[in-house]
């Protein structure tokens, strides 16, 4: 345990280091870490004799890094940077408050967990309320200010103010060695009107001139997957979908990609802000996350 211990920074010794490099004199880092130039030197002696190197070459009115101190100004100054963030994450009061957040349909059964469960970890004084709606009326509901959040799927608005926290390809589905995407007019499984996949599908089809049905709609699309599942149409989802026991239609046309995206009311308090904020972490760091939402 003590050589574990003794292996660790003095970070006050650090912070004068890099004030030092940064002020150019000692005198002048004594002033700014109120000490006096001989206490500042002095913490400079114990540094360089923790690391066993020289970390400065002293002239008569300036002191210069050597190499070994310009390296170690880099990387204390990230020690420092990531010192701070936790000692002003742990000193700030807890946040408390009301988060009205909107998510699609599918993803209440998939996604919303994960995302959930990290922000309850962080900000358990937080109280969220989720409503489960379609893309389009989640997007009408926080223009309102019947939301403070919305997540939502579609195509990033260049006069609205969104977040994209995730890209991915909308492609053709159908069964593996499933019969529904030979047949004419071609059967489809789409969610309701409005919805933007939809109209990408249809759209599609209309421009290569092939005939189609629409033989299932389902305001979920776990709808759409089931009908697919059982061979009765194909659907446009996601390309993360093509696993067994589906497979991507390529002789369909195609249909370009979609945006996952978060939008904030106007005047979001802080609960709200930060919910966006692990939101979007997570579709960075938790794996398959993005796979399990849908329209």
């Amino acid at each position: 345990m003590g050589a574990l211990y003794s292996s660790n920074l003095d970070l006050d010794l650090v912070r004068t280091f890099v004030t030092i490099c940064e002020a150019g004199t000692f005198a002048r880092a004594a002033e700014r870490v109120g000490r006096t130039p001989s206490a500042v030197s002095l913490q400079v002696k114990r540094l360089e004799e923790r690391l066993g190197r020289a970390l400065f070459l002293r002239q008569p009115r300036a002191v210069v890094p050597t190499a070994d101190g310009e390296a170690l100004l880099g990387l204390g100054r990230r020690l420092l940077a990531v010192n701070d963030e936790v000692v002003a994450f742990f000193d700030a009061p807890p946040m408390e408050g009301r988060v009205r957040f909107g998510a699609p349909n599918d993803s209440g059964l998939f996604a919303l967990p994960a995302m959930l469960r990290r922000f309850a970890a962080t900000h358990p004084q937080v109280e969220v309320d989720v409503r489960l709606d379609a893309s389009r009326l989640l997007v009408e509901a926080v223009a309102q200010g019947d939301l403070d959040l919305v997540l939502y799927t579609g195509h990033c608005p260049s006069n609205r103010p969104a977040q994209v926290v995730h890209s991915q390809d909308l492609v053709w589905i159908g069964l593996r060695g499933g019969l529904a995407e030979a047949r004419r007019p071609l059967p489809l499984a789409l969610c309701q009107s409005g919805c933007t996949w939809r109209a990408a599908a249809l759209d599609a089809l209309d421009g290569a001139g092939i005939a189609y049905r629409i033989a299932y709609t389902s305001e979920h699309c776990q709808g759409q997957i089931a009908a697919v599942e059982a061979d009765l149409a194909v659907a446009p989802l996601p390309a993360s979908v093509a696993g067994p026991p589906f497979q991507r239609i390529a002789s369909l046309p195609p249909l370009g990609s979609y945006d996952v995206l978060t939008r904030l009311r106007d005047g979001a308090g802080p609960a709200a802000r930060a919910l966006a904020g692990h939101v979007a972490d997570s579709f960075r760091e938790v794996p398959g996350l993005a796979s399990r939402l849908f329209a």
